[in-house]
């Protein structure tokens, strides 16, 4: 092993311990400002313009998503229409402390809330940038459309009949047929049972492939169904009218503050959420 590969290797084996030994963080949102309105045990950020009343509460994370439910009430005398497509979140981050680049990394204690610089720090990891501009939500309409379309492929795919594997199935069968009351030479029986160990290998992997098409065109559906059931949708509120429903969000950890604008007719409503690290 030459010098530059033992370096090389030493370098990950501590980067690697670095990792194993920096601490961990359950990350959550919350009202930036406590209301004391709750829905489903959720407190929700609450704001009001124009008699109409915005509500928001934080759902969930998903690998690259962030969840949260939006209600409207519509106590007004006209219509109003929610569009999720038209919400967007600007995020926000506490400075950085100053740390003295001799001293050791922070440590904070089991339970302690820490801004996402500290984390950062206390991980060794790169603070990455703040998004340029505001971040939109999620349209569900062209998802749905998508998710459906990508079931009924693979439905088409897991109902296909597979002609070849009929015809290795016959052929196998035809020479076995073939075979009966007469004697065999070895390289004849090599060759038949050749075309019935490639007739039932291909039938196996053909069988489970269209499991496989089935199970995806089943997930697919479900993801679909899910979305038309829970996502909150493009709606017109007639007076006295509510929704309720979800609203997905590109996922962004490294900030400390996310701040959603609701429309409310041709005006925004702002929803202030703090992001939280707890050490675990």
């Amino acid at each position: 092993m030459d010098l530059f590969t033992f370096r090389s290797l030493r370098l990950l084996a501590l980067a690697g311990l670095a990792t194993a030994c920096a601490p961990t963080y359950q990350l959550g949102l919350k009202p930036a400002k406590a209301t004391h309105q709750y829905v489903e045990g959720r407190e929700q950020a609450l704001a009001t313009t124009d008699s109409v009343e915005v509500r928001l509460s934080f759902i969930c994370y998903e690998p690259t998503r962030v969840v949260f439910e939006a209600e409207y009430r519509n106590p007004t005398r006209h219509s109003l229409v929610v569009d999720p497509a038209a919400f967007q979140y600007e995020a926000s981050r506490q400075p950085a402390p100053a740390l003295d680049p001799k001293a050791r990394r922070p440590k904070p204690l089991p339970g302690t809330e820490v801004t996402a610089a500290v984390a950062a720090a206390s991980m060794a990891l790169p603070l990455p940038p703040l998004p340029p501009k505001a971040v939109s939500a999620f349209d569900p309409e062209p998802e749905i459309t998508m998710l459906r379309a990508n079931a009924d492929r693979e439905a088409i795919k897991a109902a296909r009949f597979d002609w070849l594997g009929l015809a290795l199935g016959a052929a196998s069968l035809a020479t076995d047929v073939a075979s009966i009351g007469r004697r065999e030479t070895l390289a004849q029986y090599q060759g038949r049972a050749a075309i019935h160990d490639a007739a039932v290998t291909y039938n196996v992997i053909s069988a489970a492939t269209k499991m496989e098409h089935a199970v995806a065109a089943n997930v697919l559906q479900q993801r679909a169904s899910m979305l038309q059931e829970y996502a909150l949708r493009k709606v017109t509120l007639e007076p006295g009218q509510q929704v309720r429903g979800y609203l997905y969000f590109p996922r962004y950890d490294a900030a400390d503050a996310l701040v959603v604008k609701a429309p409310v007719g041709s005006s925004v409503v702002p929803l202030e959420f703090a992001q939280v690290r707890r050490r675990q």
